[in-house]
């Protein structure tokens, strides 16, 4: 009963995005259940730079949108004030052209990570106290 209720929460805060582009790159945030990801923070890195290229805040519908000017692996890094946000890696061709991708945080893959982690605390502390005993 306990799992089902923190499904229902983890699923509330899984970000999702949508990367589409022609000569712009635009990336759509939002949350499965509590809609839009608006007016963000975000940074956007050309390859192999520390500097960001880009800075700014997703609009009012959650996007992000940039003109990259060269190939190779373009990050993005969009997050807000509670914590909740993503780094999006997207891969520019020598024509700046691309496809269209969409990356979902799988809830599944969450609760096998959370159900591995705690069945390692208390592998541990059983291992830990049964020596002792």
């Amino acid at each position: 009963m306990l799992v089902l209720f923190f499904t229902g929460v983890l699923s509330a805060h899984n970000l999702k995005h949508t990367l589409s582009w022609d000569e712009s790159v635009t990336i759509t945030l939002q949350f499965v259940k509590e809609g839009d990801f608006s007016f963000q923070s975000y940074e956007v890195y050309a390859p192999k730079t520390k500097i960001p290229f880009q800075v700014g805040r997703s609009d009012v519908q959650g996007r992000v949108v940039f003109l990259p000017n060269s190939s190779g692996k373009w990050l993005v890094k969009i997050f807000s004030e509670d914590g909740h946000g993503k780094i999006i890696e997207v891969d520019i061709d020598k024509n700046n052209k691309g496809q269209k991708i969409v990356q979902n945080t799988s809830i599944l893959g969450r609760l096998l990570w959370g159900f591995l982690l705690l069945f390692s605390v208390f592998g541990v502390m059983y291992f830990t106290k049964r020596k002792k005993n």
